[in-house]
This record gives C-alpha cells, structure tokens and sequence, in this order.
C-alpha cells in the first residue's frame, strides 16, 4: 500500500477516463509539461480500472461519469482501499456530486473547465496527502452543508442499497460484510433523518430525497419499485 506523502521524485499517475481525447490529452500534457509527474495507467472505463486495483499507482485521476452503475463513493473507496489518493476531474459541476467525491475521501474536485495546470497542483499536493480544493468547489460545499446528515456507515449502505449495486437488503448485507439486521437498522435512521411528515417513505422516494441532498448521484441507479 502506498505510503504518503510520496518519497519517490516521481509522482505516478494512473487516469480513468472515458473519452479518449481527454484521456490522451491530459497524459500528453502532464507528460511533457509536469516534471516529476508520470502518467503509468490509462483506463477507458471502471471496469478496466478495477481489473488492476491492486497495480494502481500513487495518484488516480477519476471521472465521474464512466457509463456504469457503480456509485462514484465506491469507487473512491475502493481505489483508496488499494493504497492511491484520488483527484475527480469531471464536467459535472453540481455541488451535490462534488459532495459526494470529497465526503467519500477525494482530495480534491477538479472541473474539466479548469486549466490543465490546475489538475497538476492537485496531483502533487495528493501526492502529499493533502487536498486542493478550488474556490468553486469551497463555495459548492459550503452551500451543501444544510439538510439531514448521515453517518459513514448509513452513506455506505444506502449508496449500495440504493445506489445500484445491490438489489435487497440480503445483497447489501453480502456485500458490506455485515448483517441484514444492520442494513435495516441503517436504513431505519435514515429514513428517520429524510422522513418528512406523516406518510412512509417508499424507497424510490428516499432514494430522491438523497440524491437532492447530494448523498446519491441521480444518474447511478437503476430504475427499481416502490417497496
């Protein structure tokens, strides 16, 4: 597992990004204009990505929109579970799913309008186990620090519960190594913190009060019944 800050004079970077011409194009020019920055991993997708956890180097830049179910939370957790720090370079600017990628433990958020320089500082300071955070994405955070709270592992549960990657309460117990009784009670709070009025919430409707709330990225899930 990596340890930081970084003591190589090299900085490795792996990017996971869909588009090829800003794939290629970010690598190009860390290469050549980021001394000390070596780009050793391009991956098209998360699949790809996934497929070498273990392999991946000292700093991941991430996108958030890869054209899976995936919650971008897990997959932050995951690559930092491996040893990297994580940069998310995205074109989606909505303040909740920059909430969602700093709150799951990216350093930092970088928009794709940003100069490629900007990413660079990021890196570096990643690197180092330090954030970088842009006066746009201070500005968003600051502005989503109203409404209900929850808990690590309440995020955890509902961004797999609710977030695509399982279908039942059994299949998120499975998949978070704990039990079912555990998944009930962390949906219970939940739902408690989100409930508004008198009338149950269904889980479709939960589900939207969290992505308002910039716990689940809109686009993640799959299409599922009221229950």
């Amino acid at each position: 597992m990596v340890r930081y800050p970084v003591s190589r004079p090299t900085v490795e970077v792996d990017i996971v990004e869909d588009h090829a011409v800003l794939l290629e194009g970010l690598a190009e020019w860390l290469q050549v204009n980021a001394p000390g920055i070596r780009v050793v991993g391009r991956f098209a997708s998360w699949a790809e990505a996934a497929a070498h956890l273990g392999a991946l180097s000292d700093v991941v830049i991430l996108d958030v929109l890869l054209g899976d179910q995936m919650p971008l939370r897990a997959k932050i957790q995951a690559i930092l579970s491996a040893g990297p720090q994580v940069v998310v370079c995205s074109s989606v600017v909505d303040p909740a799913v920059m909430r969602q990628a700093i709150t799951a433990g990216a350093l930092a958020y970088i928009p794709k309008t940003a100069s490629a320089g900007v990413v660079e500082t990021a890196v570096r300071r990643a690197a180092k186990g330090l954030a970088y955070m842009t006066a746009e994405v201070s500005l968003a955070m600051e502005a989503e620090q109203s409404g209900p709270q929850l808990s690590a592992r309440e995020h955890q549960v509902v961004s797999v519960y609710l977030g695509g990657v399982a279908g039942t309460m059994a299949e998120t117990a499975s998949a978070l190594g704990i039990s079912i009784d555990g998944v009930k009670k962390h949906l219970a709070s939940v739902r408690r913190k989100f409930q508004v009025g008198q009338e149950p919430l269904t889980r479709l409707a939960l589900r939207e009060r969290l992505v308002s709330g910039g716990w689940l990225l809109r686009d993640q899930g799959q299409q599922m019944p009221e229950s």
